[in-house]
């Protein structure tokens, strides 16, 4: 796994982490976690997770997932993925993840929702 696997940027207050590859496995779900992890342990409590580019997500990467909400949570603070119409978006809302995370369609409307 390389550093470019990864990439984040700021809007505002607002941390966007964005996930490069076409697969989010096992391979790369603690990696992920712990990057993610250290942000929220600099006191960084809104973060969208931009999956945009992934086709396929398997259980281990939404379990990091879950494990990264509920640490954000715990802190007061709030997860958001951006999870375009795509085989990744289909695979969530079969397994009724839409109840689970707030997902949105673009970063736009991600970002405007911690203002709402």
């Amino acid at each position: 796994m390389i550093e470019e696997d990864f990439s984040r940027k700021f809007v505002g207050d607002v941390l966007i982490e964005q996930v490069n590859f076409c697969r989010a496995t096992i391979k790369e779900a603690t990696v992920f976690r712990d990057r993610v992890y250290e942000s929220i342990a600099m006191k960084q409590y809104k973060i969208i997770v931009d999956l945009s580019k992934c086709d396929f997500i398997d259980s281990t990467f939404l379990g990091a997932l879950a494990m990264i909400l509920k640490r954000i949570t715990e802190k007061g603070g709030e997860l958001k993925l951006i999870v375009p119409s795509s085989e990744a978006f289909e695979i969530m809302n079969t397994m009724g993840l839409y109840r689970v995370f707030n997902i949105y369609s673009t970063e736009e409307q991600a970002v405007e929702s911690f203002s709402s």
